[in-house]
């Protein structure tokens, strides 16, 4: 298929995984200037991270529905791309817009672990033990800082628009607003439509073992310092929870 005959999103939501991308996306497809593609099983597209073997006249189709309305998908582990891939992003959709949703690095770590181990293996957190739990810190530990640097090596920082988990139950109608405004939708709208208080796709609630709360702690404050330093009081919570 030629190039100039592909239909290629105008958004992404890179990221992050637990970070409530699934919130996002699930309220932002109730616009109606507004398309989410759908993946084959999750939901997810994850066409640059699962399926980059094949076509892009593939990946193309799945935004043919769209129409006039601005196309985007949600695949939260592209924020963990390497540069060459986003490299390859930008030389295929140059004006894209990007969201990226930052929660607290130790409560996301945790809540992907979880996932990964229960739902993975289908055993109970009671069997798990410590070294697997550390051990799968490695497989799901993610910097911001770097994923932010390396996003910003290629588009420009206008085009990456941050936001940021606790505003979820903080404030979501901003939250969802300025993500509206980001893409180019309408932000002017009745949010009662769209349902800000509704839990979606919520995982394991089991409460982070004080041991392994303190271990995640060690490993993520410096970068917790970082990201203060870098994006102010949005920071300081997860700083002020820190043991």
């Amino acid at each position: 298929m030629p190039q100039t005959a592909l239909t290629l999103p105008d958004f992404l939501i890179i990221g992050a995984p637990k970070s409530g991308t699934w919130w996002l996306a699930s309220r932002m497809k109730k616009h109606p200037q507004v398309f989410l593609a759908r993946g084959e099983r999750s939901g997810e597209v994850k066409y640059f991270t699962k399926y980059f073997h094949k076509p892009l006249s593939y990946y193309s189709d799945l935004f043919q529905a769209a129409g006039r309305r601005i196309k985007g998908e949600k695949s939260p582990h592209y924020c963990t791309l390497s540069e060459d891939r986003i490299r390859v992003i930008h030389q295929l959709m140059p004006a894209a817009r990007l969201i990226l949703i930052l929660r607290n690095p130790v409560d996301r770590a945790w809540s992907e672990a979880l996932v990964a181990l229960l739902r993975g293996t289908g055993r109970r957190f009671d069997g798990l033990t410590q070294s697997e739990l550390t051990g799968m810190l490695d497989r799901v530990q993610i910097n911001y800082t770097e994923v932010i640097d390396n996003w910003l090596k290629y588009f420009s920082e206008e085009q990456l628009h941050i936001c940021f988990f606790d505003d979820i139950s903080n404030d979501p109608e901003s939250l969802l607003s300025n993500a509206f405004r980001h893409i180019g939708a309408d932000a002017q709208l009745d949010y009662r439509r769209f349902a800000l208080e509704e839990i979606v796709n919520q995982g394991e609630c089991i409460p982070l073992p004080l041991w392994f709360r303190d271990y995640l702690y060690r490993c993520y404050t410096p970068e917790i310092k970082a990201l203060h330093r870098r994006f102010g009081e949005k920071i300081r919570p997860w700083l002020e929870d820190a043991p």
